[in-house]
């Protein structure tokens, strides 16, 4: 057993995900996305031209010192430059000749019209879109590539201005973009050039072009773009150098150098399913798509705006400004770890173990606790930094002693953009003065150390943990042990936060207690491990030991009380709120996701008890699995819940269900993105949730208590009707291929990187063997198969009986058409998706 089992074709696996369109896509936002995680485009047509427009992930107009408002003229980010490339004549009109195809495992775009044939890419390791055009048409046609501006060359709004310049070089289109304000500065270049051609034209104020002269066979043209925060950076020598790089080169050449990043990336994990009505097909094909967006929008020093991503296709209006939510954000990272991507998740940890300064000195100035203050909802460069007397009067509003109505002009000034400030401005009446939506979230930072904890897990690497994921830890913990006051019944106690959106100014509230549970013990065991902080330490049991017990619906002070026996969401504090609760809401259950102070290896039952029914009355689970389909926000993780708790009975329902909600409001687009959020704000976070469901329903590796060892179970939530195959990395460093076929578990083979000791629930309840790769064989009986690893060595895990199984090849058909579901509820509804334009 000197391999693994699965010999699989990555190629034909992919390629089931591929975006296929039959006919022009009517809007740009319906496109097809292709970009090297720095620098991307959608692409789409119009009847004469192929379009592109330029985005990189760290272009923004502005940071968080801005003097504007939120939303304002000047929030947007991530757009350079309009690219347009007029074929002559309405080559792409739509006849039955017309093809788009992206194909997911080479990140390439093909389109075929009437006689001419366009292919494109966003080169891997290097910012430069290459496009070939092939002009087969009797009577060939002169080409144009139009470079061009979408709003006017110089815009002034306040102290902010924005500027657009072309620097032309020879053969060379460039164009320039600068965003000023006060002390701030972020600039942009794009440079296109066509191979052979040497004159540059001035169509317009806002465009310059490229004249291709008529003749029939291939072009070969080259985009690049560059950014910076230096405003002495030579923007249009950088993105110069990058053509001149790849000039004397062929398409062919650009490509063979393009393609093995992806071949690389695809071939670390798999997930092949498959069921008779064809959903396990369908998402199996949206994790693919999930992957191939992250890994073409996450690979440079900022994450990419969860509303619209690298893939904006509009000017500068968007509907949700250029700030991160922790929330949104976040969904779209989770899947990575499993798909062996973790690399793709460092963009998001960077941007906030980067804003913690700030974020330190956000939480001493507006709520006079120690700490980092993570702000659910702000810019890439963290909360802004008050002057003392302005951070004052904030802190007054924020803990209560004076309502926002009663900031001064000079404070009120300094809170019109920064994310917290703008939650409590003074632009109309907030719940007591001070509370909205976004203010007073505590947790945010939790969720976010939480998920570093779980990177170091999947690694092992101790310097993360020391740089990355221990910092993170540390400070958001403290920001809690200081906001928390103990009372004269030795309890720490916690009040007047927001338990995320919905429920305002509660104290006790239970998404904040699950956070530091959820995250305590891991800023201890960090410490222990990296021998630091002994002190704190001792303070942080002290503080775990005594944090104040979870808000139970018998308490008298208790709202949103489902039932008397049943964790409420916490106490009545600074916003009323009323008892009763006519459904569970979601935030309840984040003590099982993201927090873990209950998994499938909890062994207490009272908690088992609350856990499963709060989960069993969520409306959200009721409604999707009776197929009552209603327009949802990204609050809603319902389906990895359902995986969490461990019911794979309803799993098919519950993603069918999940994917067609997004469908209300004009989305899923063709091309996976969903509306929800608004017309100019298309979003992968509902990809992110399915992929996510689907990595927790075939493999966990979760701790009874969170500083506990890890228990791996495969399968935990796995419909018996559904066949499938995988290879995932779990943490403790484990990549775990294994195979269910007509309900049985065939197989668990593992391979360890860590050396770690191995603990495996035994999913047959019968006497296992453990096949060492060309070594010994071990005998288990437990319920917890544990054995000891060696790093880099394969295990094959097998009912006592059963014979080592033949190699596999795992391969499937590409699509060779748009790909659909369609899902019959238990009382007649249905509910269907495509990916694809028939």
């Amino acid at each position: 057993m000197n391999q693994s089992i699965f010999q699989t074709d990555h190629a034909a696996l992919v390629s089931r995900a591929d975006l296929i369109y039959r006919q022009p896509v009517e809007h740009g936002r319906q496109g097809q996305p292709i970009g090297n995680g720095r620098m991307g485009t959608m692409v789409w047509t119009m009847p004469d031209t192929v379009r592109f427009r330029i985005n990189r992930s760290d272009v923004f107009a502005i940071n968080k010192d801005h003097k504007g408002d939120k939303y304002g003229p000047t929030d947007y980010w991530g757009g350079c430059a309009r690219i347009g490339v007029d074929v002559g004549g309405d080559a792409f009109r739509g006849s039955d000749d017309f093809a788009q195809h992206l194909s997911l495992y080479e990140a390439e775009e093909v389109i075929e019209g009437d006689g001419v044939r366009v292919r494109c890419f966003v080169a891997s390791g290097r910012d430069v879109l290459v496009v070939e055009i092939d002009d087969r048409r009797a009577e060939p046609q002169a080409l144009r590539v139009n470079l061009g501006m979408w709003r006017d060359p110089v815009v002034v709004n306040g102290d902010h201005t924005a500027r657009y310049d072309f620097h032309d070089l020879p053969g060379t289109a460039a164009l320039v973009q600068k965003f000023t304000e006060a002390e701030y500065y972020c600039g942009s270049a794009v440079a296109a050039r066509v191979v052979g051609v040497e004159e540059v034209h001035v169509a317009s104020d806002s465009c310059h072009s490229i004249g291709v002269p008529a003749a029939s066979g291939k072009r070969l043209m080259l985009i690049s773009s560059a950014s910076s925060w230096d405003p002495d950076t030579d923007l249009v020598a950088a993105a110069g150098a990058l053509l001149d790089g790849a000039a004397g080169q062929t398409y062919a050449d650009l490509r063979a150098a393009h393609t093995p990043w992806w071949a690389a990336f695809w071939s670390r994990t798999f997930v092949h399913l498959t069921s008779d009505d064809g959903v396990a097909d369908f998402m199996e094909r949206v994790r693919n798509l999930q992957l191939y967006y992250m890994a073409s929008s996450s690979r440079g020093s900022l994450p990419a705006k969860w509303n619209g991503s690298l893939f904006l296709t509009e000017g500068d209006t968007t509907g949700w400004g250029s700030q991160f939510w922790v929330w949104t954000t976040q969904i779209s990272y989770y899947p990575l770890h499993a798909a062996d991507a973790v690399e793709l998740t460092d963009p998001f940890f960077e941007m906030y173990v980067n804003q913690l300064p700030d974020a330190v000195t956000a939480g001493q100035q507006r709520t006079g606790a120690r700490g980092a203050y993570i702000l659910e909802s702000g810019q890439y460069d963290g909360p802004v930094v008050l002057p003392d007397d302005v951070a004052a009067e904030y802190q007054d509003v924020w803990l209560g002693r004076k309502p926002n109505t009663e900031l001064s002009t000079r404070a009120a000034s300094h809170g019109t953009f920064d994310g917290g400030l703008a939650a409590m401005d003074t632009s109309y009446p907030r719940a007591e003065g001070r509370y909205s939506w976004v203010s007073h979230i505590a947790s945010s930072g939790s969720k976010i150390a939480k998920h570093a904890w779980w990177r170091y897990r999947y690694t092992g690497d101790e310097q993360w943990l020391r740089s990355h994921a221990y910092p993170l830890l540390r400070e958001t913990l403290e920001f809690y042990r200081h906001l928390a006051g103990k009372e004269e019944d030795g309890k720490y106690h916690l009040y007047g936060l927001n338990q995320f959106e919905g429920c305002w100014g509660t104290n006790d509230g239970l998404m904040d207690l699950t956070a530091i549970r959820g995250t305590a013990p891991l800023a201890i065991r960090a410490a222990e491990i990296l021998g630091v902080d002994a002190g704190l330490r001792a303070e942080w049991t002290e503080f775990l030991d005594n944090l104040t017990p979870y808000p139970m619906g018998s308490d008298p002070e208790s709202h949103t009380v489902v039932a008397p026996d049943l964790w409420s969401m916490g106490h009545i504090g600074a916003v009323d709120h009323p008892r009763k609760a006519d459904h569970v809401y979601e935030q309840s259950l984040f003590g099982i996701f993201p927090f873990e102070i209950w998994t499938l290896e909890t062994r207490d039952p009272e908690t088992e008890r609350m856990v499963r029914k709060l989960g069993e009355l969520n409306s959200t689970r009721a409604d999707f699995i009776a197929g009552q389909l209603w327009g949802l926000t990204s609050v809603s993780h319902m389906p990895i819940m359902g995986s969490r708790l461990g019911r794979g009975e309803e799993l098919p329902a519950m993603l069918a269900a999940y994917y067609a909600t997004f469908n209300q409001e004009g989305g899923p687009l063709p091309n996976g993105f969903s509306l929800f959020e608004g017309i100019n704000d298309p979003s992968i976070e509902p990809l992110g949730c399915i992929s996510t469901t689907l990595n927790e329903a075939l493999v966990q590796s979760v701790s009874a208590q969170p500083d506990q060892p890890e228990v791996i179970r495969v399968f935990p939530a796995w419909p018996e009707t559904w066949d499938a195959a995988f290879r995932l990395l779990v943490r403790g460093g484990f990549l775990v291929s294994a195979s269910m076929r007509a309900g049985g578990i065939e197989f668990v083979e593992i391979e360890s990187r860590m050396g770690e000791p191995c603990r495996m629930r035994n999913p047959w309840g019968k006497p296992c063997q453990v096949q060492q790769a060309d070594g010994p064989s071990q005998h288990l009986v437990d319920e917890i198969l544990h054995f000891e690893t060696e790093p880099g060595m394969r295990y094959l895990v097998l009912p006592e009986e059963a014979p080592i199984p033949a190699l596999r090849r795992i391969t499937a058909e590409p699509a060779t058409g748009p790909v659909s579901y369609r899902f019959t509820f238990p009382g007649g509804t249905t509910a269907g998706g495509t990916l694809g334009r028939p």
